[in-house]
């Protein structure tokens, strides 16, 4: 999910360097995926894992459904209208996950119930049907039912962390920090666990679903919301109709006490569902929603095609978002005010989720080895957008961003995209399905054409429209609008795994310019490419373009040129996915960032001089002026990396000082302030970092907080103290970062409560900064310490904390192992008596430490 939705967090989560603790960045809406480089290959000793077999067809299912926040249970009655698919079927089998079964019957022609008989291990329910029913009969099951989410074993994944699928959220209003709530979380076969369903991705059912709720709090769901019945109690029931068929892990409810702000698209309510307090900011939050819509429909030849959109914000989410039918779900880091908005709007998750209306919710992966058809489509679709609204640099930004990840992780993991053999479906959720999905979709655009690939995607959704798909159907449509074979490009792109490495070597002579290229790809399997691309040859301004491809081990392409080129660059339009290694010069890349328009041409390029800057005063001063670019992060980039030297270091300074506090963009401000905070004497920039504390943006702020502790640690202790009761995130991870410094245990109140009355994103900030002041604590404080983290991760319902808290306590316990060793070093050094005895104590209150912290992280496991 993530192109910087929480920089912060990644930084931490790298910093944490926990063993058993996955390195996790949240993506968009499968948005979290791991980051731990294990080694996978696609072993075909992983089992096969073929489609689900169709034996019946949903048609229709009905519920009715209520709630017991005591006991976290969902008291349901289900109707289900099936019929055979094709063969005729005496016995049913129905997904139902630790439920309670009250009764199953067949409603009859005359409405009346025949019961029965069924088997349930809870997790499936097999019924035996009253007579045998062939592929022309419907039939109507009847199922009253109790679902028990809590009492369920989950599972997850590094995408979505929890697959109980119901999830009562500070169910009894205990928790002051909380609303009550409660939402769903269908992906991947986990809407199972609150009604009786086939909980596969290949089934397709209208629906219709009566909500009896507290008349305080609003319902949202599939569809429409056709009535609200006053019970003459505390309670409404709500009806939604979703009169289209979708897929049963679309199914969503949500219901809390939320404001709804309306907008709409044409003549489609387009609906924001936000908690008060940030009603007045949702406009801001969703308001690109409608242009989305009408961007979309127009660039696929293919309107929107559900009767509603609808988006809720909701608390202890267990993924990014969820592109349920008309109705997605976020997470809370949506939550933002308007100060907020100016560093990160998240506007990528909002775009991807709403491309799955089309990819995915209308047309549906077949399997989940299909996933890709979802997911690399719904991150094309923030590519498509950023594209058309912030323009092609941006979304060349965004897309290398997605780049860089996936190359993170095929370092440990090549497997084919479209896959049919894995250990748990899960696992189809990480940077190939997302990221590579994504970049091969952009490559594919360019091999075909603009126009042939957005009418290939329009034949495709038209054919397809309410029905699973498997791969092959992309690539027919392709096949028909450019009557083109493109088994070729399927193969090695979507049933392959890895990429193309290529050894890429340019030179001339008096009249001609070569380029020799060599492929490999990268999993050593052998596979030979086919890769259309350009070459670029540039003399001063004027540049000429070749079509080449390549399709052999090794070629050598010619073209006839007048001079020495400045520049000769292949796929000039960077649209292939490899890894690749040029023989340019320093001074080919200095042309290049000077004359390239494309981003990643002239980040290539920065990041080809960086590496120079010790040996060449040019390349040094390109970077020196990359500060200076247009494009926001090539200036962050090349704060981040320019070397100092004596003789320039007073310029440079300066440059930094205006780029610090006038520079349009928070995150070159923000770069800036660190910058400074690292080079010369920090105390030159007190002035600076206390302005800039005040800075409109909390990015800013919270780094000028954590620059000024370097600069003058009591002005920064007093900006701390003004800023106890920030909520912000950025800002209170800054007070906490300046207290965690300090080393004085007063501050250790101020921990203890922040962490009590604090949520989400923050409340994991501060487990880390938390430890990171136990370190610098004596015995009695940090056990006290560790009991605090113990009991604000167990109380707390998000897993994501509960993580956070385990992470925190294995930080403590490497610390103090570390510190430990280092004095049991020193004791084996020591002659004096009494020393030995100082260091021997010590050693001991290190070790009652670890054995603390250990044990404390035991309890938090079990918890799972």
């Amino acid at each position: 999910m993530p192109i910087r939705y929480w920089p912060l967090l990644t930084l931490l989560l790298l910093a944490a360097s926990c063993s058993s603790t996955k390195n996790a960045v949240k993506q968009k809406d499968a948005v979290t995926v791991d980051l731990d480089t294990i080694e996978i290959t696609a072993s075909r000793d992983n089992p096969y894992r073929a489609s689900a077999t169709k034996y019946f067809d949903l048609v229709h299912t009905k519920l009715q459904v209520s709630f017991n926040y005591a006991k976290q249970y969902l008291y349901g009655k289900a109707i289900i209208t099936l019929r055979p698919h094709f063969y005729p079927q005496s016995e049913l089998v129905l997904d139902a996950k630790q439920f309670d079964i009250h009764e199953v019957s067949v409603i009859n022609a005359d409405s009346s119930h025949t019961t029965l008989t069924y088997t349930y291990d809870s997790l499936q329910l097999k019924i035996k049907l009253d007579r045998s029913y062939n592929r022309n009969e419907q039939l109507k099951l009847f199922i009253d039912y109790t679902a028990k989410p809590e009492e369920r074993k989950v599972g997850g994944s590094a995408a979505i962390s929890e697959d109980k699928g119901l999830y009562f959220i500070n169910p009894l209003g205990t928790d002051s920090t909380k609303p009550i709530q409660i939402w769903t979380q269908g992906e991947t076969e986990s809407n199972s666990c609150w009604f009786p369903t086939i909980d596969k991705p290949d089934q397709k059912t209208t629906d219709e679903i009566y909500i009896t709720h507290l008349k305080k709090y609003v319902s949202l769901s599939n569809g429409v919301l056709v009535s609200t019945t006053d019970n003459g109690d505390s309670t409404v029931t709500d009806y939604w109709r979703m009169g289209l068929p979708h897929a049963p892990y679309l199914f969503m409810m949500a219901i809390g006490d939320f404001d709804i702000i309306k907008s709409q698209w044409r003549d489609v309510p387009v609906n924001y569902y936000v908690e008060h307090k940030y009603a007045p900011y949702a406009q801001q939050i969703f308001g690109n929603t409608p242009q989305m819509i009408e961007f979309f429909s127009q660039k696929l030849g293919f309107d929107f095609p559900w009767p509603k959109y609808s988006q809720v914000i909701v608390r202890d989410y267990v993924s990014g978002a969820m592109e349920n039918t008309t109705a997605t779900l976020h997470g809370e880091f949506l939550n933002r005010d308007s100060r907020e908005l100016l560093d990160e709007t998240y506007e990528d998750v909002i775009s991807h989720e709403l491309f799955h209306q089309w990819f995915g919710d209308l047309v549906t992966c077949e399997s989940w080895s299909n996933i890709p058809l979802n997911e690399s489509f719904a991150t094309y679709g923030e590519y498509l957008w950023n594209e058309y609204k912030y323009g092609k640099e941006y979304a060349d930004y965004k897309q290398f961003d997605n780049y860089q990840k996936f190359m993170q992780e095929a370092e440990g993991k090549n497997v084919n995209l479209i896959r049919f053999h894995y250990n748990d479906r899960e696992d189809m959720f990480d940077r190939h399905s997302y990221e590579k999905g994504g970049l091969i979709l952009n490559y594919l655009r360019s091999v075909v054409g603009e126009e042939a690939f957005f009418k290939s995607l329009a034949l495709y959704l038209k054919t397809n429209q309410f029905k699973p798909v498997e791969v092959h159907q992309l690539r027919l449509a392709f096949e028909e609008v450019t009557g083109r074979d493109m088994n070729w490009f399927f193969n090695q792109w979507f049933l392959d795994s890895g990429y193309p490495e290529l050894d890429i070597h340019y030179s001339y002579d008096a009249d001609s310019v070569y380029v020799s290229m060599t492929q490999k790809q990268n999993t050593g399997r052998g596979l030979i490419y086919t890769l259309p691309m350009k070459v670029a040859i540039h003399h001063g301004n004027t540049v000429s373009t070749y079509p080449i491809e390549l399709s052999k081990k090794s070629q050598i392409f010619s073209f006839k040129s007048q001079g020495i080129p400045d520049l000769i660059d292949a796929d000039a339009d960077r649209v292939v996915l490899c890894s690749k290694t040029e023989n340019k010069s320093i001074a080919n890349y200095i042309f290049q960032y000077k004359n390239s328009s494309l981003f990643v041409q002239r980040y290539e390029a920065l990041t080809a001089l960086v590496d120079s800057q010790r040996v060449s005063p040019e390349a040094k001063a390109t970077v020196i002026t990359a500060m200076h670019d247009p494009f926001f992060d090539l200036r962050e980039f090349a704060i981040q990396t320019f070397q100092f030297l004596k003789e320039d270091s007073a310029k440079i300074l300066a440059d930094l000082a205006s780029l610090a506090l006038h520079d349009s963009n928070s995150h070159v401000r923000t770069a800036a302030i660190q910058r400074l905070s690292k080079a010369g004497k920090a105390s030159d920039y007190t002035q600076l970092f206390e302005t800039a504390v005040g800075d409109s943006s909390y990015m800013v702020a919270g780094a000028a907080l954590k620059a000024l502790v370097t600069a003058d640690s009591k002005r920064a202790m007093d900006f701390a103290k003004e800023f106890e009761n920030q909520k912000n995130t950025e800002v209170a991870a800054a007070v906490a970062d300046v207290y965690s410094k300090e080393g004085d245990s007063s501050y250790q109140n101020y921990f203890k409560k922040k962490l009590n009355s604090s949520t989400g994103i923050t409340k994991y900030y501060l487990f880390y900064y938390y430890a990171n002041f136990l370190t610098r604590m004596d015995k009695p404080e940090v056990l006290a310490g560790i009991e605090d983290i113990v009991s604000e991760a167990q109380t707390d319902d998000s897993h994501f904390i509960l993580g956070a808290g385990k992470g925190s306590l294995k930080r403590i316990a490497k610390n103090f192992e570390d510190k430990k060793k280092k004095t049991e070093s020193d004791l084996a050094k020591e002659k004096e008596p009494s020393a030995k005895l100082d260091l021997q104590e010590t050693i001991n209150n290190y070790d009652s430490i670890v054995t603390t912290a250990n044990s404390a992280l035991d309890r938090l496991n079990k918890k799972n």
